[in-house]
């Protein structure tokens, strides 16, 4: 190999490096704005109609559930698995309360 060769690989390597970062980042930006509109929503929703309406929170909730989860089991982190297992009982919660309003009718 060359010395341009080498340069190339080492530029495609660290954009590479550069895009998986962005992408990351992307999806905890990503994440933190949608877990603050549907609480945002939920709220809302509470004070102007009283029902506890949160299906649109408990599919937040699950999306953070599979995505921590799946971390945990790829790389065997434990703050993903704490997430994970707070996350369940957030989407626990929220299955109950949105179940229940259903029942109300």
């Amino acid at each position: 190999m060359n010395r341009e060769e080498i340069l190339a690989k080492s530029r495609k390597e660290n954009n590479s490096e550069y895009e998986q970062n962005t992408y990351k980042l992307a999806g905890s930006i990503a994440r933190i704005v949608g877990g603050l509109l549907c609480a945002v929503l939920f709220i809302t929703e509470q004070f102007v109609t009283g029902h506890f309406g949160c299906g649109y929170f408990l599919i937040f909730c699950v999306m953070q559930l599979v995505h921590d989860s799946y971390i945990f089991i790829r790389t065997k982190s434990k703050v993903n698995l704490v997430s994970a297992l707070c996350f369940i009982g957030v989407a626990a919660v929220t299955t109950y309360g949105y179940v229940s309003d259903l029942l109300k009718g």
